[in-house]
């Protein structure tokens, strides 16, 4: 089970656009529709009775990519409940941690205009490039 977020897509793209812009009070206005919105599906929450209408119950996986808002932990009404989240803590914290070299993928797609042959290159270079303690 992988919980939806609550803002759409759209809003996602507005807010990337926004910051491209450097628009200030339009990110503030649109995170302020956002919240409002949030407000509005309190009921969309990770539950063990959720859980238990999956499938495979209990057994069913549940993913987030974090950080996440823990009802009665880190907000008051959140995306899942503790007992979900704290049972799917290190599947969660395993997927998490890809997260960096996600990033750091979709960043030299963007900046190399042949990747393969990048990729190649630096292979054939035969020189460490990193640091090993």
């Amino acid at each position: 089970m992988i919980p939806k977020s609550w803002a759409p897509f759209a809003a996602m793209e507005k807010r990337t656009n926004l910051y491209a812009e450097g628009d200030d009070a339009g990110i503030a206005a649109l995170e302020k529709e956002l919240l409002a919105q949030n407000a509005t599906h309190q009921d969309w929450c990770s539950t063990t009775e959720l859980m238990e209408k999956t499938a495979n119950g209990q057994d069913t996986i549940f993913m987030h990519p974090l950080p996440a808002d823990i009802s009665g932990v880190s907000c008051e009404h959140g995306e899942v409940n503790a007992d979900v989240f704290d049972m799917h803590r290190v599947g969660m914290y395993k997927e998490a941690s890809y997260k960096p070299y996600a990033i750091a993928a979709m960043m030299f797609l963007q900046k190399v205009a042949d990747p393969a042959a990048t990729l190649k290159a630096l292979d054939e270079r035969n020189t460490a490039r990193w640091f090993q303690a």
